[in-house]
């Protein structure tokens, strides 16, 4: 069946929209990986991706359960996410693309089938911040610098690979879920070559390009 993923800035309502289709659509969800598991004191270079392979292991295990698997966040995020900070800090792109490619080798992981990216003013997103006692969104100001560079790196994608990029204005969770409802069963799985040949692109493409 299908492996869906949801992707956007701090409380664009990626989580409540994947919970809400849990309720209404019988959707499983796999957590972000903060969510999921507990960070070591001395964390290995490979914990957070090895979690990542981990994420996608789960979704493909119960999309044979589901009809629909949702990917709360991107296991390929590291990608991006290192690549928007110029990679001073964090892991380099030799890196990630040695270890996505041998996870990708090994079936161990993949791109989802189909990615939903969800966009709002920023005017919205700290409105719906104050409203939502629940998270404290530590992070937030800086995963808002992060919306046009991610945005970048998907509009990349979705022209290497059309139709697995869809854009989506979340201006509330029942239209979310009306947008999704409707595109979502016609994914197709993805071939393991296809996950190579699009990993190889997107590494090029962040080569070439600066955040």
């Amino acid at each position: 069946m299908s492996i869906i993923c949801f992707e956007g800035a701090s409380a664009v309502g990626k989580t409540t929209t994947s919970n809400a289709l849990k309720e209404v659509s019988g959707a499983f969800v796999v957590p972000e990986v903060n969510q999921l598991f507990k960070r070591p004191e001395n964390e290995p270079v490979e914990w957070y991706f090895e979690r990542q392979a981990e994420r996608w292991q789960l979704a493909e295990k119960e999309s044979k359960n589901y009809r629909l698997v949702i990917l709360d966040g991107d296991p390929f995020q590291p990608l991006w996410y290192n690549w928007a900070y110029d990679f001073v800090g964090w892991q380099k792109l030799d890196f990630m693309e040695r270890f996505y490619r041998t996870m990708i080798n090994n079936k161990m992981i993949a791109f989802p089938h189909l990615y939903f990216i969800f966009g709002a003013r920023e005017a919205e997103l700290r409105k719906r911040r104050a409203c939502d006692a629940a998270r404290q969104r530590r992070h937030f100001e800086i995963h808002l610098k992060m919306i046009e560079p991610m945005r970048r790196y998907f509009e990349a994608m979705q022209n290497f690979s059309p139709g697995q990029v869809l854009f989506l204005d979340a201006e509330s969770i029942q239209s979310n879920i009306d947008f999704i409802e409707k595109r979502a069963p016609d994914v197709g799985a993805r071939q393991r070559s296809e996950s190579e040949l699009l990993l190889s692109k997107m590494i090029e493409w962040l080569r070439e390009n600066k955040a």
